[in-house]
């Protein structure tokens, strides 16, 4: 039943907002048929879909694991179907890590050692192991019931592969309250023959996978997506994938906040949409690189994905994004641009007119100049000038980040993300030192 409910989830994404293409479609039917083979699996043997849950799991954990490395570089998620059911909003959202480790890594450690018990009970080395299955279900299931909490409140979107595993885990709980109950002895007695036995080496094996999982995304780090993709890791080869040509015209009127010195050799520009995550995340790796780059500066223009003040959106997508721009204007009219800019960055949670409001206080704004501001058409006008430069430099989405001066006068676009800080340092390094860099290449064809 869950894997039939996951596989509607098709037609329903063409309902919501959005129509989602071959890869999509692919994603939400893998999800469906391994949530599917592993409830055939633990309908005829519990231990079995023990088992099951785990390979199945695992596979899942790894794509996430590797999904948000791709995200985190400035790539795309193939199961971003809609506004709705989207894995790059959930990768990208606050949830999607802990202590700086994707969430899935530890799931993969997870699944490997439930693996490890269900090989044990299958084998015939163990009586007791369901017991710390249960346990360790019991707590991937309460974990798994708080990310779809957020989910469903503050991401609003849905990761099909997540939901996938939260389904697995679900039914990893089923065979282990299955198999407890078919213990010969009574619960807590089964369980300290397990902590004795078979804990630790299911520990290890778990944590030596955590650990190797670790080590290959750290070794993929200093190349991106380059490296991931098979990049030698030298000279321009470092930075290939990371420039590509621009489609359109990028063009700068002199409105727009600078950080950074003006007379800075390198300029930056960057469209933003104050309620995109991605774009959240940029902001503080965009302060930082400035800070470690002198002859950098960043140029801002706004660029909100929603039809309310962008004619190339056709659907409304964030609410506040219009309204946060048109504040972001009003600050920037008092000098203060980019200590509201990072409090509404850094707080995309709280964007309705009364938290900016708030915002604009602490950021040491005139309120009543503010807000007499934020009556007037200018602030939006503004706004719609900034879509309207995105419109001629043809962006397909935020950040779009541009760059001058390591080309001659040309402009190029740069295909990073939050996790191409060290990348994007290098880069500068090897452009003023006179280093070779990689030609510019076209942009990947739309799906």
């Amino acid at each position: 039943m869950s894997g039939l409910t996951l596989l509607a989830l098709v037609p329903a994404a063409h309902a919501a907002d959005g129509s989602p293409g071959m890869g999509s479609t692919l994603a939400i039917v893998a999800v469906a048929v391994g949530v599917l083979v592993v409830a055939a699996v633990m309908f005829r043997s519990a231990v079995d879909g023990v088992i099951a849950a785990a390979v199945v799991g695992a596979l899942a954990a790894v794509y996430l694991t590797a999904d948000h490395f791709m995200v985190m570089h400035g790539g795309s998620s193939v199961c971003n179907v809609s506004s709705v059911i989207n894995c790059e909003a959930a990768s990208l959202s606050k949830y999607a890590e802990l202590y700086g480790i994707a969430i899935s890594l530890y799931g993969l450690g997870f699944y490997a050692a439930i693996g490890y018990l269900g090989y044990r009970m299958k084998m015939g080395r163990t009586g007791t192991a369901p017991t710390l299955v249960l346990l360790g279900a019991l707590g991937a299931v309460g974990y798994d019931v708080f990310l779809a909490y957020k989910s469903a409140t503050e991401i609003k979107a849905l990761c099909i592969f997540c939901a996938g595993t939260w389904t697995i885990n679900v039914m990893l709980l089923v065979a282990a309250v299955i198999l407890v109950r078919r213990l010969p002895t009574a619960f807590m007695d089964a369980l300290g023959h397990a902590v004795a036995e078979d804990a630790l080496p299911g520990l290890v094996l778990g944590l030596a996978v955590f650990i190797v999982g670790m080590l290959v995304l750290r070794s993929q780090e200093g190349g991106g997506l380059s490296a991931a993709s098979g990049g030698s890791g030298g000279g321009a080869s470092k930075f290939a994938g990371m420039v590509e040509r621009v489609q359109g015209r990028v063009v700068v009127d002199g409105t727009e906040p600078v950080h950074g010195d003006p007379a800075a050799k390198f300029t930056l520009v960057e469209f933003a949409d104050y309620q995109c995550p991605h774009c959240g995340l940029m902001a503080p790796v965009l302060k930082k690189l400035l800070e470690e780059n002198k002859d950098v500066k960043l140029l801002f223009k706004n660029y909100p994905l929603d039809s309310g003040c962008n004619q190339y959106v056709g659907r409304p997508m964030h609410p506040w994004a219009c309204g946060a721009a048109a504040s972001g204007e009003c600050a920037r009219m008092q000098g203060k641009f980019w200590e509201l800019s990072s409090a509404m960055f850094a707080n995309q949670e709280y964007l309705a007119p009364d938290d900016i409001h708030f915002m604009a206080e602490k950021a040491g704004l005139d309120l009543k100049q503010f807000d007499e501001c934020m009556a007037s058409t200018g602030p939006l006008d503004a706004v719609k000038a900034d879509v309207e430069a995105g419109g001629a430099a043809e962006i397909d989405g935020t950040p779009a980040i541009f760059l001058l001066g390591a080309y001659g006068d040309s402009w190029v676009k740069l295909a990073v993300g939050p996790g191409d800080r060290e990348r994007m340092h290098e880069f500068f390094a090897a452009a003023r030192t006179g280093q070779a860099l990689p030609a510019p290449v076209e942009p990947p064809a739309e799906p």
